[in-house]
């Protein structure tokens, strides 16, 4: 019983800071643009940025802004299908026995980042490519038995 009342007064704290967040005029006009069909919207403030996450068309989405409303970082979440279909081709041929079971989409200033979690019927996989296909294996663990 002490175990659920601690999980759901931690619930609760979480959900009454989200609340709190007053995200100033600039970022918030910025995230409106450009995110206008934005659902399950929750921000985060921090001294010099703030963090915004939400569903945008299905696609799971977390945005860094500064605080006045410039992207410094941008990370989506998503399947297969959102993958652009030039690394879809490449991954299905480096990897044909593999099914991709997530992809997260970093994009920074500098570039973008696509880290493919593929699984196969002994090992998950992530690989990182850049946005013309240049791939590398960043983490492999074996299933359990």
């Amino acid at each position: 019983m002490k175990k659920k009342l601690l999980f759901l007064a931690l619930v609760v704290v979480s959900l009454a800071g989200y609340a709190n967040v007053n995200v100033n005029e600039k970022v918030l006009r910025s995230f409106n643009e450009t995110f206008p069909s934005a659902e399950q919207v929750k921000w985060q403030e921090f001294s010099d940025n703030y963090i915004v996450n939400f569903v945008e068309l299905g696609v799971r989405n977390r945005i860094n802004y500064d605080k006045d409303g410039n992207v410094i970082s941008a990370t989506r979440y998503y399947g297969q299908e959102n993958l652009p279909v030039n690394l879809l081709v490449k991954t299905r041929k480096k990897f044909p026995s593999a099914k991709i079971f997530g992809v997260t989409e970093v994009e920074t200033e500098a570039s973008v980042d696509y880290y493919i979690k593929l699984e196969d019927s002994m090992n998950w996989i992530t690989v990182k490519s850049d946005a013309i296909g240049n791939m590398e294996v960043v983490e492999k663990y074996k299933k359990a038995p």
